[in-house]
């Protein structure tokens, strides 16, 4: 890579000359969706949407899916031969949160624990400079990488507004992806307000350059989190992915028939196996009331009010008790 940069016009230009002898290998499909081509080597994708939308579930389920034989929900990686290797950089999650993400991937693919070819990192301290020569250093160091999944983009630029920086930053992408033969996979928010426009000239740029963008919507009245082509360069458009939660369980659900009665699911009618699953997943950690509430809302898709009535029969049967913090933990 430093050679690169070394490198004369003259000699460079020389190298990128059409050569009748090279024959490129075939695309190499490493993400497919209902067995469409979503990720090729040397491209990069975009999972975008508004926060809590459910982002961080369709990427945990996807990831699963590279443990396991089968896919998830009809996300599927596979890796080129010789090459089975994958690393997420989380660059915006708190340390808990991190956790929590991991141990939802460990879930969905029913492990213990990660393989010693699965690479995860949390670099949420660092600067965007630094974040980037972190993603650097790792593909140097392991070239046969074919998957990276960066969770979020917008914290490897200082101002995603920025057009030269933007442009910038997807120039990046297009280097790395090409120099060391892999796919990026990147996270990016949606504004709120935009009509569902990725944010800023980034978003514009990622739009203009990926090879798939990919859009979470969640449909709060159906209680639904949905997974939806945007932009595919390469594939026709799949199928929505529409998942719902029941009874503390991701569910795929038939994107044309209207979703199963909830009503089932009040927590007045959960058991108390129900309500511990849930606790486990939810309260890993001591955490305040309101974190217990957001939390709660998002993993069900339901609204404060739901979330305010579960976590009072959670009080009342005494499955959690405040400390000495005033922080809620579980009792059992």
């Amino acid at each position: 890579m430093e050679q690169d940069k070394t490198i004369t016009l003259p000699e460079k230009l020389a190298k990128r000359k059409y050569n009748p002898d090279f024959i490129p290998p075939k695309d190499q499909v490493v993400f497919t969706i209902s067995e469409l081509p979503i990720g090729v080597i040397q491209n990069f994708i975009i999972l975008t949407g508004v926060a809590k939308a459910g982002k961080s579930t369709f990427l945990a389920a996807a990831i699963s899916s590279a443990f396991m034989p089968g896919d998830m929900f009809g996300m599927k990686f596979r890796f080129p031969e010789g090459r089975r290797k994958i690393a997420y950089f989380d660059t915006e999650q708190s340390e808990y949160d991190f956790f929590r993400q991991v141990n939802k991937i460990k879930n969905f693919a029913g492990i213990n624990g990660l393989p010693e070819w699965a690479h995860f990192y949390s670099v949420r301290e660092d600067n965007p400079d630094e974040i980037r020569a972190l993603i650097e250093t790792y593909l140097e160091n392991n070239p046969e990488c074919p998957v990276i999944i960066i969770d979020g983009i917008l914290d490897l630029i200082f101002d995603y507004n920025n057009e030269v920086e933007s442009r910038k930053l997807v120039n990046w992408f297009k280097k790395l992806t090409k120099i060391y033969n892999c796919l990026f996979i990147g996270v990016l928010h949606q504004g709120k307000g935009l009509g569902n426009q990725t944010l800023g000239h980034l978003g514009s740029n990622c739009d203009r350059w990926a090879s798939s963008t990919l859009e979470v919507v969640k449909d709060k009245e159906k209680k639904t989190f949905t997974l939806q082509p945007r932009f595919l360069r390469s594939s026709e458009d799949f199928e929505p992915v529409v998942l719902m939660n029941y009874d503390n369980q991701w569910r795929q659900i038939d994107s044309i028939k209207e979703p199963e009665n909830t009503n089932k699911i009040d927590p007045v009618n959960f058991n108390e196996m129900n309500h511990k699953k849930m606790i486990l997943q939810i309260l890993a950690i001591e955490k305040p009331y309101k974190d217990i509430i957001s939390e709660i809302q998002e993993v069900t898709a339901k609204g404060t009010n739901y979330a305010k009535k579960l976590c009072k029969i959670w009080i009342e049967k005494n499955l959690i008790t405040k400390n000495y913090k005033n922080d809620y933990q579980k009792n059992f």
